[in-house]
């Protein structure tokens, strides 16, 4: 049986196990750092049922074992596949309980309207901050833009934001909504309506019929950019978790462009490389020292904009 039921606590146990070990958590089920026996950076990989191994290569270890095997029992082989096979059993229980709640709240999401009620909030003001951001009224319309004077997910300042509703590729289902704090620092600028809503990728829809697609980061970009007839997507945030399943958004058979932010260079290149692995053309755009939609607020024509894009590195 699996000896752990959630990430923390697999993450708790290695770190009594192994005093000084560092584990940073990356996804729902997995975690990673150092490798307590060998070292190897980055190479120790946790997972959600207390399951371990160091990743083969140069130098390492590769051990693997179960948390709550202190070496007193030798595991047979065919213990071993049987234990791997309720592990995994387990895990896909889990992953198809955490999929159940997500649709429960995305249909919640959907049943309330809440972004028609946002976006009815809009006063001069709010438009006038849109506008500020470089986005035009026609496009607050289209997107169904909106404000909130007290954000539901500020309970302590009570400061207000303006909200982003995230449909998919159809646009005709709510999937998230994002609110952007106002007077927030970096980091903590954007949160969701409703926890539990998972990951979304902003503005799929751009890319139907493209004949290229540029991801970027953020929704505000994707739908600046997008105003000048660019097939944009936006992630949340330089560090936002690409799915492998969006692939299946994009142009068959077309080039991707990743185009994160000038200080997300690495970001922009593991991402790539990652799209890159599937077969998929991948290219990274180098900006000058200037955000994407930026520049073209800043007044530069579309044809130098795409300028860009046409020198853009490709990554094998």
């Amino acid at each position: 049986m699996p000896c752990a039921n959630s990430i923390e606590e697999a993450v708790g146990m290695a770190e009594a196990r192994w005093p000084g070990l560092e584990l940073k958590i990356k996804s729902s089920n997995v975690a990673n750092s150092a490798c307590p026996d060998c070292g190897g950076d980055d190479r120790f990989i946790l997972f959600d049922n207390g399951y371990f191994f160091c990743n083969p290569g140069p130098g390492h270890c590769a051990r693997s074992g179960w948390l709550d095997d202190n070496n007193q029992h030798t595991w047979t082989p065919e213990e071993l596949r049987l234990r791997k096979i309720e592990a995994q059993l387990q895990h896909l229980a889990r992953n198809q309980k955490d999929h159940e709640r997500r649709l429960t709240a995305i249909e919640r999401l959907n049943q309330s309207h809440v972004h028609e009620r946002y976006h009815d909030n809009l006063d001069a003001a709010a438009y006038e901050w849109w506008a500020g951001k470089g986005v035009e009224c026609w496009a607050i319309q289209d997107y169904k833009l909106g404000y909130c004077p007290r954000c539901p997910t500020d309970k302590e300042h009570h400061r207000p934001s303006y909200t982003i509703p995230v449909f998919d590729q159809s646009q005709t289902k709510l999937v998230n909504l994002r609110h952007r704090l106002a007077h927030a620092e970096n980091g903590d600028k954007y949160r969701p309506e409703m926890a539990g809503l998972g990951v979304s990728l902003f503005g799929s829809h751009h890319l139907i019929g493209a004949e290229m697609g540029i991801i970027l980061e953020g929704s505000i970009k994707s739908i600046v950019t997008a105003q000048y007839g660019f097939p944009t997507v936006g992630l949340f945030g330089k560090r936002g978790r690409f799915q492998k399943e969006w692939l299946d958004m994009f142009p068959m058979d077309k080039p991707i462009y990743i185009g994160l932010d000038p200080d997300a260079t690495e970001n922009a290149e593991r991402l790539a490389a990652g799209i890159a692995k599937t077969g998929k053309e991948a290219y990274v755009i180098d900006w000058p020292n200037m955000k994407p939609d930026d520049m073209l607020v800043a007044g530069c024509t579309p044809d130098e904009w795409m300028a860009y894009v046409h020198l853009a590195r490709k990554v094998h």
